[in-house]
């Protein structure tokens, strides 16, 4: 219908235009003749806007927080300095240092706010500062510890990270909840750790923050990916038979990017919270640190290798290199806007001594 329709109008133009040139005694008045010029741009706008497929090129937005490392001249020894780079609208970049040593750095949706991870002597504690005032450091945790995987609650009042504090044993780690509100942190998760160690690799908040999705290593070597309900404690098994690490649930709440270890090489790989679906996104070489998060669409997903970033996109399959820093990346957080809330469409029926596997 579209198709017929475009031919006739093209046609009865063609006639007109043609009448106009080859006609002599054709001189038809000026405001006819504007007004034949103005249905024959509008016609080409509307030509082009419907009836043409169009690709616009996605537009970097926001800003990113990413730890780097390096020599740090207030310690006199490497460690790892938090920076910050802004996507401008001309399309540049804006990286400025935080002053700042750190890991793990985790944008607040609310606000400048970022939250990190930093070293004090022989322990590890959680600051915060204002980007806009980044001499302005608080101290958030009063007890300090190994403290890992930061990830922040979508709705900003609460902090999700894995360790053990110093009055605890290393085989005590598991995963904590900050309430940034009343300044309490408590365990969410009790997992019996049978005398040995066992190490968390990456921890992300659903978008309801509601729900927890990690990666934890347990015997035999593997690390897979769990849910776990905060308001029940009932954790499922999202991952297994596989080394998956890294996850970071997308901005809609549908899908969750994670990292899979192969004996040659590393796979980046999306899972469907809802089917079980997995889809991989493309291979890397091990000889890589690699970090990801997503774009506020989800269409997109910023990574590094070593001291380069790119971006990613899901559409299209290829990835364009941004810029190049001096020293390893570690850790990336893109302040995300306009997140989209989704509620969780199931309700996780196990625990820790009977967790369930789904084989869909």
């Amino acid at each position: 219908m579209k198709r017929h329709f475009l031919i006739i109008i093209v046609s009865q133009l063609r006639e007109l235009e043609a009448g106009m040139n080859n006609d002599k005694t054709f001189e038809p008045p000026s405001n006819a003749r504007i007004a034949y010029k103005l249905i024959c741009s509008l016609f080409g706008i509307l030509f082009v806007t419907v009836f043409l497929p169009i690709t616009v090129a996605a537009q970097l937005e926001g800003r990113i927080a990413y730890a780097v490392s390096g020599f740090n001249e207030k310690l006199g020894r490497s460690d790892f300095n938090l920076y910050m780079t802004t996507f401008t609208e001309k399309e540049d970049f804006e990286t400025i240092a935080l002053n700042h040593s750190g890991l793990y750095p985790v944008w607040s949706p609310k606000d400048d706010t970022l939250y990190f991870v930093q070293h004090v002597g022989t322990e590890s504690h959680i600051f915060s500062i204002n980007v806009t005032k980044p001499k302005q450091k608080t101290q958030l945790t009063a007890i300090g510890g190994t403290y890992r995987f930061l990830s922040v609650s979508p709705n900003g009042k609460k902090l999700a990270f894995n360790g053990y504090t110093n009055q605890q044993l290393q085989q005590d780690n598991q995963i904590w909840i900050l309430d940034l509100d009343t300044g309490e942190m408590g365990t969410v998760t009790s997992i019996p750790h049978f005398g040995r160690t066992f190490f968390f690799y990456g921890i992300s908040w659903g978008p309801q923050s509601q729900r927890l999705v990690f990666s934890l290593e347990r015997s035999g070597g593997l690390e897979q990916l769990y849910l776990l309900d905060i308001e029940t404690q009932e954790i499922e098994v999202l991952t297994e038979f596989n080394i998956d690490y890294y996850p970071v649930w997308s901005p809609d709440g549908q899908k969750i990017l994670f990292r899979r270890w192969n004996r040659e090489f590393d796979t980046l790989l999306t899972i469907d919270v809802e089917t079980r679906a997995i889809s991989p996104l493309f291979t890397v070489d091990k000889q890589t640190s690699m970090w990801t998060d997503w774009s506020f669409d989800g269409q997109s997903i910023i990574y590094s290798r070593w001291g380069v970033f790119y971006l990613y996109n899901i559409d299209s399959g290829k990835a364009e290199e941004l810029f190049q820093v001096e020293g390893g990346i570690f850790a990336i957080s893109w302040w995300r806007q306009d997140v989209l809330p989704v509620e969780p469409k199931q309700k996780l029926a196990t625990t820790w001594g009977d967790v369930k596997i789904d084989s869909r």
